[in-house]
C-alpha cells in the first residue's frame, strides 16, 4: 500500500480501522516535502475538474488537501466544519455516519453566494470508503438550490467497491484519486493489533511563560468561503511578517529539525508556513496537527502511531482532542487560531513532554 497503513480506531464500533497516509501531514508527522508531493500529485490529476470550480474540503482531515487543490487552480474554496462559525444557525447540515464526530455542515449563505458562479463543485477527501456522506451532501445542496450542478470527488485514496463506483458513474460524478485499494479484510487486519503504545492524559495549569508568543493580525477567516489566492497572499504576508519582526531566518540558522503543528481544522496555514520555512532553511521540516480522531497507539514498529497525547481542545476545553507522535525538534512552531486557554495549556504541555524547549506559539488572530 506504499504510503498508507492501517490504524485501529479507539472506541468506534461502526468502523474499526482508519487509513493513515504517511504523506498527508495530519495525524502522522510528515516531512513537508512529502506532503507537498502528495498534494501536488492529486492536484495534477484533478486539473480538468478544477476549472471554474468550487472546492470543498471535508473537516477535518481533508481541509488542507482541498485548499491545496483549490490553490493549484486559483479556485474558490470552502470547508465543512464542526465549529460554530456564523450566527443564526445558518448552516446546511448532513452527517458522516462512521465518524467519531458525525455532524458536518456548510455555511448556507456562503454556498448561496457562490453556487451560480461556478460550473462544478469538487469534494475533496483523504479517503473515500462508501461515498455516502458526499452523496448525502450533494442531495442536500441540490434540494436547496436545484441548479443541476456538476459534481466531482477527489480523494487521495479510493476504497470504493465496484458497486459504489458504478453508482457514482451513473450519477455523472467524476472521481479522481491517486491510489485505488481494496479494503476487504481491513477490519480483521486491525482487530487483534496490540495497543500498547504510550498514552499521556494531560490536564495542565501551566502559564506557558517559556513559550514565545507571536500574534499575526489578519482579516481572513479560514472556515468561510474564500478565494484561495487571497489566503495564499495572506500566508505569504505571514512569512514576511515573521522575517521582518522576528528575523525568522536567524531563528532557523543551524537548526537541523523544525516542527510546525496545526490544530484540528486549522491545518492549511501551518502546512503552507512549513513550506515557506523549508524554502529558507536547511533543516528537516515536519508538519502535522492535533485532531478530534481517537486512534489506538502501539509499540509495533510497522504500526503508524506510537504515542497519544490526550488534551482539551484549543477551541473548546470541554472537548477531548489528541495529538500523536510529537517529535523533539530544535525549534517548534504551534500555529493556531484557537483561543481556549485550558486547551492551549494542554497542547503546549504535550509539546514540552516530547522534549521540546524552543517553542513558538503563532496566533492567526482574525478578530
Amino acid at each position: 500500500m506504499n504510503k498508507i497503513s492501517l490504524a485501529k480506531r479507539l472506541n468506534n464500533n461502526k468502523r474499526g480501522y482508519l487509513i493513515i497516509n504517511a504523506g498527508q501531514g495530519k495525524h502522522k508527522i510528515a516531512l513537508i516535502g512529502d506532503v507537498k508531493n502528495e498534494y501536488d500529485t492529486l492536484a495534477k490529476l484533478s486539473k480538468d475538474i478544477l476549472k471554474n470550480a468550487l472546492v470543498i474540503g471535508f473537516a477535518e482531515t481533508a481541509i488542507a488537501i482541498g485548499a491545496a487543490l483549490a490553490s493549484s487552480a486559483g479556485a474558490f474554496f470552502m470547508q465543512t466544519t464542526r465549529e460554530n462559525v456564523c450566527e443564526n444557525d445558518n448552516y446546511i447540515y448532513f452527517t458522516e455516519a462512521h465518524s467519531h464526530a458525525m455532524e458536518q455542515r456548510l455555511v448556507y449563505s456562503d454556498l448561496e453566494k457562490i453556487y451560480n458562479q461556478v460550473e462544478r463543485i469538487v469534494f475533496v477527501e483523504d479517503e473515500i470508503t462508501t461515498g455516502n456522506t458526499i452523496w448525502h451532501c450533494i442531495e442536500e445542496i441540490e434540494s436547496i438550490f436545484k441548479g443541476g450542478k456538476k459534481y466531482a470527488i477527489a480523494p487521495l485514496t479510493n476504497t470504493l467497491s465496484e458497486e459504489r463506483k458504478s453508482f457514482f458513474k451513473e450519477k455523472n460524478v467524476d472521481i479522481i484519486y491517486i491510489r485505488d485499494i481494496d479494503k476487504e479484510g481491513f477490519e480483521e487486519d486491525v482487530a487483534d493489533i496490540l495497543t500498547d503504545g504510550d498514552v499521556y492524559k494531560i490536564d495542565s495549569n501551566s502559564l506557558n511563560k517559556d513559550v514565545k508568543e507571536i500574534i499575526f493580525k489578519t482579516g481572513i477567516r479560514t472556515r468561510r468561503l474564500i478565494n484561495i489566492e487571497d489566503l495564499d497572499v495572506e500566508i505569504k504576508r505571514l512569512g514576511d511578517f515573521l522575517e521582518e519582526k522576528y528575523e525568522l531566518k536567524s531563528l532557523l540558522k543551524n537548526k537541523k529539525t523544525v516542527t510546525v503543528l496545526g490544530t484540528e481544522e486549522f491545518i492549511y496555514v501551518p502546512i503552507k508556513l512549513a513550506e515557506y520555512i523549508d524554502s529558507i532553511s536547511d533543516a528537516d521540516v515536519y508538519v502535522h496537527s492535533s485532531t478530534r480522531s481517537p486512534i489506538e497507539v502501539s509499540k509495533l514498529v510497522d504500526y503508524p502511531l506510537h504515542t497519544r497525547y490526550e488534551i482539551r481542545s484549543i477551541y473548546d476545553k470541554n472537548r477531548q482532542t489528541y495529538v500523536y507522535d510529537l517529535k523533539e525538534s530544535d525549534i517548534f512552531f504551534l500555529v493556531t487560531d484557537g483561543k481556549d486557554k485550558d486547551g492551549e495549556a494542554d497542547i503546549l504541555e504535550a509539546v514540552r513532554l516530547s522534549g521540546n524547549k524552543n517553542i513558538y506559539l503563532i496566533r492567526w488572530d482574525n478578530e
